[in-house]
C-alpha cells in the first residue's frame, strides 16, 4: 500500500515535470507574452555595471521616489548569467514538483462525495489559484502585461488538470476512505465523541 502511494506521488510529479517541460520548451505561449530588448548586449552591461550581486531589483528602489511617465523596471539580475547544470535544476524543479503533489493530495484528501471528475475539478481548481494567486501581485502592483497573467495561470491550470486526472484516479480508494468519515477532522471527531460517550 505505501508503495502504491509513493508510486502515485512520483507519477503525478513526473507529469508536472513533463508539462513544465512542453510549456517552456515546446509551446511559444511563454515566448510570445515577452518581449526582446532592442540591445541586449548594451542591457547586458548596464545590469553588470548597476548590479553588484545576483537578486530582485526595483527601478525606482523606492516608490516615493517614482514620477509618472519615468522608466520603471522589475528585474531579477544574475551578472554572471544561469548556472551551468541544468541537470541539478531538474531535480530542483522534480523536488519542488513532489511537494507541490503532496500539499494538493492532503487537501483532495479531505474532500467528501466527490467522484472521479470531482476530483480532478477539485485539483484543477486548485491550480487556477496557485497560478492566480501567485502572479495577480505582480499584474497590480508591478505592471506586468495582462497576457502574462493569462498565460501564467493557464500553464497552471493545464498542468494541474494533466496531474489531477492521474491523482484522482490513484488516491481515490484513499481519498474515499477519508471521506466516508469526514476527512481526517471528521475522524478525529468520531474519536473524540466515542471517547466522550465513554467516560460519561
Amino acid at each position: 500500500m505505501l508503495l502504491k502511494k509513493v508510486t502515485a506521488v512520483i507519477f503525478c510529479a513526473i507529469i508536472l515535470l513533463a508539462w513544465g517541460s512542453v510549456s517552456w520548451m515546446v509551446l511559444p505561449w511563454h515566448q510570445m507574452v515577452a518581449n526582446q530588448f532592442t540591445n541586449e548586449s548594451e542591457v547586458a552591461e548596464a545590469i553588470k555595471a548597476n548590479a553588484p550581486k545576483a537578486g530582485v531589483y526595483w527601478l525606482p528602489f523606492s516608490h516615493k521616489d517614482h514620477k509618472a511617465g519615468e522608466t520603471a523596471a522589475f528585474v531579477n539580475a544574475l551578472p554572471e548569467g544561469y548556472g551551468p547544470d541544468m541537470i541539478k535544476q531538474l531535480v530542483t524543479q522534480f523536488i519542488g514538483d513532489l511537494v507541490s503533489v503532496l500539499i494538493v493530495i492532503c487537501l483532495l484528501s479531505q474532500t467528501a462525495g466527490l467522484g472521479y471528475w470531482g476530483r480532478v475539478g477539485f485539483v484543477t481548481l486548485v491550480g487556477v489559484a496557485i497560478g492566480f494567486i501567485g502572479h495577480f501581485v505582480y499584474w497590480n502592483w508591478f505592471g506586468f502585461p495582462t497576457p502574462y497573467l493569462i498565460v501564467t495561470v493557464a500553464d497552471s491550470v493545464v498542468a494541474w488538470l494533466l496531474a489531477g486526472l492521474a491523482m484522482a484516479k490513484l488516491v481515490a480508494k484513499d481519498t474515499k476512505k477519508l471521506t466516508s468519515s469526514g476527512g481526517i477532522y471528521g475522524q478525529a471527531r468520531k474519536s473524540s465523541a466515542l471517547r466522550h460517550s465513554l467516560y460519561t
